[in-house]
């Protein structure tokens, strides 16, 4: 994955993708739990937390690499499952590919949906 300058956080305030190996962010790792950690949006910043995996998360801070259970992160910071290094702003960017395809849709036809159903119920 490759780091995507334009993301635009702010698509995706309010959202949690789980990473994992049946996450919505596949995490392709042996060690990876199917449910990993979760990366969600709140208040245009990124919060991280490890959902209780077996090997936990780690994340370089001051040239080391640390345990990590929960809390807010930069989109640059390198977090470590496994082995395997990731970027939180590459994997926003490709969570951020299917939001956008998404809330085309729902935007679309949920408001339809919902009037339709009002509308009966009367």
């Amino acid at each position: 994955m490759k780091a995507n300058p334009d993301l635009k956080i702010d698509l995706l305030e309010g959202r949690k993708f789980i990473l994992g190996r049946q996450g919505h962010i596949y995490v392709d790792s042996p060690v990876a739990s199917k449910h990993h950690a979760e990366i969600s949006i709140r208040d245009g910043k990124v919060f991280l937390r490890d959902l209780n995996s077996k090997n936990g998360i780690r994340v370089l801070k001051n040239g080391k690499l640390v345990k990590f259970k929960s809390g807010y992160v930069g989109l640059r910071q390198a977090i470590v499952i496994g082995k395997r290094t990731y970027v939180i702003q590459d994997l926003l960017a490709f969570a951020s590919d299917f939001v956008e395809a998404d809330d085309h849709t729902t935007r679309l036809e949920a408001p339809q949906w919902n009037k339709k159903n009002r509308d009966d119920k009367k």
